[in-house]
């Protein structure tokens, strides 16, 4: 029988504006919120108490994101300020990065932690060290909005999502674009990696999610089931599970069995679009982030 994810804590009013980015650090167990009320939330990943607040942002939150320790967060706003803060000692701002007007969207941690990784406007997938906050690189794709980025798990791919819909994957070590992947018609907001290091999943405008064989630089499925943008997918740390949680516009979230290639369960706990969704690291619970304001606790049945 598929496991089944039972809505658990509810945090209603989370925030005092939509909530745009979810993240959940492994090792403290915080789950990580940024909103466009300019402020970034720690909450406690089992109850879901408030820990702290992180303020400084002036504009609203992209998106946020971990280092795979879980020992720091990284934060990008509208206005291309990018904070990395220090989540072991109740998020102490280590760097506040301006980068140019337009040069800074969703950023991802490497797996190392050692680097980060935004996109921009431009089309270039910017690369900082996080120890120093520096710019050291930056990939170019062709001039087209970069919207979404994803590391595999194993740091081997770079993969970034634009506008178009066309999907880049980069060698890390080379820094090479190995695959340039097409299939969705819309902007591409959403990408997650499997556990696999070789399955690249994608959410679009289009309403569709793609799975990709990033070896071969095929589209191996395209699946339906949302009736709106689809704006996050999170694929299950636990490989075993071959699992993925998606959410979107139409105000969904969703849990999907890869392997199968179905949906095996619809969860409609929010009233507004839904932005943001991510595992922890057993992959046993989730968590989701919305235009409501609200961010929802979804946990599998027998692990409390």
């Amino acid at each position: 029988m598929p496991t089944t994810y039972i809505p658990t804590v509810v945090k209603d009013d989370a925030h005092r504006e939509g909530v745009w980015g979810v993240a959940w650090s492994s090792v403290t167990d915080t789950v990580i919120t940024g909103s466009l009320d300019c402020t970034v939330k720690c909450w406690d990943g089992a109850s879901g108490d408030e820990k702290f607040k992180l303020e400084g942002h002036s504009t609203g939150i992209i998106s946020v994101d971990t280092n795979r320790s879980g020992s720091l967060a990284i934060s990008t706003s509208i206005d291309s300020n990018i904070r990395v803060w220090d989540l072991e000692n109740e998020g102490k701002l280590l760097h506040s990065i301006s980068a140019p007007p337009g040069e800074a969207w969703t950023s991802k941690c490497s797996p190392d932690g050692s680097h980060f990784a935004s996109g921009s406007y431009s089309g270039h997938l910017n690369i900082y060290n996080i120890e120093s906050g520096q710019q050291v690189s930056s990939l170019a794709t062709k001039k087209q909005f970069i919207m979404s980025t994803a590391y595999s798990a194993d740091g081997k791919y770079l993969a970034c999502g634009a506008e178009t819909g066309i999907i880049y994957v980069f060698d890390v070590e080379t820094s090479q674009l190995v695959h340039t992947l097409s299939g969705h018609a819309m902007a591409v907001r959403t990408l997650s990696f499997a556990a696999d290091s070789r399955t690249l999943i994608s959410g679009s405008d289009d309403k569709r999610i793609h799975v990709y064989d990033v070896e071969h630089g095929q589209v191996a499925a395209a699946l339906t089931g949302h009736n709106d943008w689809v704006l996050s997918v999170a694929s299950n740390p636990n490989i075993s599970k071959q699992q993925m949680a998606s959410a979107g516009s139409d105000k969904q979230v969703k849990i999907w069995d890869l392997g199968m290639r179905q949906v095996l369960e619809t969860h409609e706990v929010h009233v507004d679009q839904v932005w943001g969704v991510c595992w922890n690291s057993e992959g046993t619970k989730l968590v989701s982030a919305s235009d409501d304001k609200s961010i929802k606790w979804f946990a599998a049945s027998g692990s409390g």
